[in-house]
């Protein structure tokens, strides 16, 4: 693995944090999409395996638990819609973490 324990931690936290703020947008919009509040959720559940697979320091299954994660972020991304009335701080905190979490995927290899 190309990437130390250490830094691997520091962004999955920054990523954590990033999905948090997109629960709350979300939560605290009525007019999001049922489809995209999923996958939000769904990002979190993924960043919790994430973090639990780092705590196994098993590189595989910390590959394999960036890339669930990578993937929900893709089928987030793809559910903003420009004239869907999202609020912004749920639109930025979604590409966020998809930019972070595809630079990670990169990075593992």
């Amino acid at each position: 693995m190309k990437v130390h324990k250490e830094e691997l931690q520091q962004r999955l936290s920054f990523i954590d944090r990033t999905i948090d703020h997109a629960v709350r947008a979300a939560q605290s919009d009525n007019g999001v999409p049922t489809e995209l509040k999923h996958y939000v959720d769904e990002l979190g559940e993924r960043a919790t395996q994430a973090q639990q697979a780092l705590q196994s320091r098993d590189a595989s299954r910390i590959r394999a638990s960036v890339e669930d994660l990578a993937r929900t972020s893709d089928h987030a991304q793809r559910n903003l819609r420009p004239s869907d009335g999202t609020n912004y701080q749920l639109k930025s905190a979604v590409i966020l973490t998809h930019i972070e979490v595809s630079a990670l995927r990169y990075q593992l290899g």
